[in-house]
Parts: structure tokens; sequence; C-alpha cells
């Protein structure tokens, strides 16, 4: 039902409207002599407000007020191709009813229509991602970062230079002081002091540069073996149509498809594979840092076999045993692989100082640099003997 109320001022008692409904009383118009409405005091609004229902092409293209709020989730406006007309049918409907007449576009306008609620559905987006990202920036991290490369973007791919540093550090610092009092033992051999240093290490770094170099560096300190501690590893992946596939440089691996060639673990190097056409090639130049050993037991003790050849030594590690083999080296290696020396040693017993805190056996030892020497004695006190030529304990009186 509508009310119109009109003041006595505008409208006489002769144009008055009549009311459709019969049976109602009409409002009145003046409230103790006062009319209900003045001209004077009706405001204009300073935005006309728009239709949420649109009812033609111009209501669809018309730009939108800001302030005026989205239709409910119940009334949608769909639209439907007429192959016979070739027209766009456009239905505004609540639920299953049409709440308004439809009408029809045509395929320049529809297309004019799609094109901008397209560019609205664009601008929105790059609006949002931009206060998404302000919201979003992080301060400054060293363990966590990403650069963008530019035009270097087409060599090394999208993505820019990002390092990522993540795993923990502990270390542990202390002094122990271990004290026997064993009158078996020396004065300085009763009090031991030194340092505890312990560490463990567990750290992983990632870094990039776009989608085709990488750079993984790994660092544990409770690795079985030492080769497996550090890992280092440096790669570039081709695209599909490149002919360099992939280029790896530090710890490799080499796998082969055949159980009878088996390939090497544990590698370091660079590895490079290429591809022209169907011919795959795999071309790999490393130095392997693993190798395999056995190990056999007997009579309850542990023997291993070894062989040190006479070029395989380290300075201030390997040493002659006496001036008689260092000065016949030359003599006895001239004919090789056959030593020509004539002497074979068979038992050698190797002291060193006690570092640790396990005196169980612990012995106070006297050294003597001139056992078995009668040509280079470093004290004339004692009387070598000339006749024995092999090094023996009675090549001089020291004993």
């Amino acid at each position: 039902m509508m009310y119109l109320i009109m003041t006595p001022s505008v409208m006489s008692a002769q144009t008055q409207p009549k009311f459709v409904t019969p049976g109602f009383t009409p409002p009145p118009t003046v409230i103790s002599g006062q009319p209900l409405l003045n001209a004077a005091d009706s405001v204009m609004m300073p935005y006309p407000v728009s239709n949420a229902i649109p009812q033609s092409y111009e209501d669809l293209m018309k730009a939108e007020f800001a302030a005026d709020l989205s239709n409910p989730s119940n009334i949608t406006t769909t639209v439907d191709f007429d192959p016979q007309l070739g027209f766009y049918v456009v239905r505004t409907r609540l639920g299953d009813r049409d709440v308004t007449t439809p009408f029809y576009l045509t395929q320049a306008q529809y297309n004019a229509w799609q094109n901008r609620l397209a560019m609205q559905h664009y601008f929105r987006q790059r609006n949002s991602d931009s206060v998404k990202g302000e919201k979003d920036k992080e301060p400054f991290n060293i363990l966590d970062m990403n650069f963008a490369l530019g035009p270097l973007d087409k060599i090394f791919g999208p993505g820019g230079v990002s390092l990522k540093t993540q795993g923990s550090v502990m270390m542990s610092f202390g002094v122990k002081s271990n004290k026997t009092d064993n009158p078996a033992l020396s004065l300085q051999s009763r009090r031991h002091t030194y340092f505890d240093f312990d560490q463990k290490i567990q750290a992983t770094i990632q870094a990039g540069v776009g989608t085709r170099m990488k750079f993984n560096m790994t660092y544990n300190t409770d690795a079985t073996f030492d080769f497996d501690s550090k890992n280092i590893k440096l790669a570039y992946d081709g695209e599909e149509d490149d002919i360099v596939k992939q280029i790896e440089a530090g710890n490799v691996s080499m796998t082969t498809g055949s159980s009878l060639i088996r390939g090497s673990t544990a590698l370091f190097g660079v590895k490079a594979k290429l591809q022209f056409g169907k011919l795959t090639t795999t071309a790999l130049v490393s130095q392997q840092q693993s190798q395999s050993t056995s190990v056999s037991s007997k009579g309850g003790a542990q023997t291993t076999e070894f062989t040190v050849k006479v070029d395989d030594y380290d300075q201030n590690r390997h040493f002659f045993l006496g001036h008689f083999f260092r000065d016949n080296y030359d003599r006895f290696a001239s004919k090789l692989p056959f030593v020509s020396s004539g002497i074979k040693i068979t038992r050698i017993e190797v002291w060193i100082t006690n570092k640790n805190s396990n005196f169980e056996q612990a012995r106070n030892f006297v050294g003597f640099m001139d056992l078995g020497e009668n040509t280079h004695l470093a004290s004339t006190y004692w009387k070598p003997d000339m006749t024995l030529p092999l090094p023996t304990n009675s090549s001089n009186n020291l004993l």
C-alpha cells in the first residue's frame, strides 16, 4: 500500500489524489495547525540512486557508484545465447523467477560488456595484490633473501636470486682436570688438565638463480662417513629443447643402467649431461672419495692386510727406520718391483703419547736415537762395531 502526502500550499482539495485501496482513512496533512512537509525542508541527494537490477544495455555499461551495495546472493544475472535470433538474452532472476523483463544484446554489445568486466576484475586484482604485498612485506632477513634479476631472467629463468638457510648449531666448551693418586705414576702424570670442546652442526644452504641454476650445501657433524659430512653441489638445468640438459659441479654421482658396470658413489668433480636428438651423453670428471675395505678376525684379534708402496709416503709422517735403509735406498729400489734389500721386518712396536684420561696401560719409557747404528751416531760416547754390516742391537755398545 502507498500513501502520498502533499502540502496544502502546493495542492488543492480538488487536485488531491485519491487512494487506490478503499476502506483506509488517509493520513492527516496537518498536525496542530502545522503542515507535515514543507518545500523548504526537502533535501536533494548529491548522487542519484542507481538501479540495482539492470533493465537495459545502458544499465550494464554505466559506472558503478562505490557506495552502492551488491545484490543479494539469491538475485543472479545470467546471459544465454539465442542461436535462432543471433542475440544474447540477459535475465535477472530471484531464485527461479524473473524479477525484470529480459532484454537482448548484440554480439558487439556483449563483447564490450565482457571486456569491461574483465578490465574491472583485472584492476581489482592488481589493487588487491599491491595492498596485500604491502601488508605481507617482511623485514630484511639474511637467512632468507630474494632479489629480482631483471633482464637476466631470460638467461636463468624467472624467480630471481634466492637464498635460504636453515639448521641448528650447538657448541659446548669446558675444562676438565683429572688427578690420579697412583704411586706408580710420576707426579706429572698424576694430573691431566685439558679443554673439552664439542660441536654439533646441522646446516643446509639452498640458493638459486632463476629456475635453471641451483646451489645446495649441507654440513652435518653427525654423519657416519667423513665424505657425507660436507656436501656441496652447483647445478644448472637446461630446458627441454636445450642441448645442455644438466651440468653439476661438486658432490656428484654416476649411475649406470647395467648391473655389470656399477656406478661409483661419493664422487667430487664435474658432471655434464648432453642430448643430441635421440642420443644422450653423460660426461664425468671426478675424484672418488669412498673405498671398499674388508676386515677379517682370527683368534679374537682383528687383522688387516695392507701394502705401502715406496713412493706412497707423507712428509713428516713416514720415516726410515735407520740410516742403513736411507743410505741403501737407491740400491735396494733399483730393480723395482723387486726389492733387493734381503731384509724382512717382522715386528715393529709404535708408542704414542697418552693424551687421554685412560691410564690402564700407561708406562714410562726412555727412547734412544742411536740404537742399531754404527756409522751415524749422534753421540761420540758410544763405540760402534764396524764388523756388523746390518743394523742390530750389537751395532754399538749403547745397550
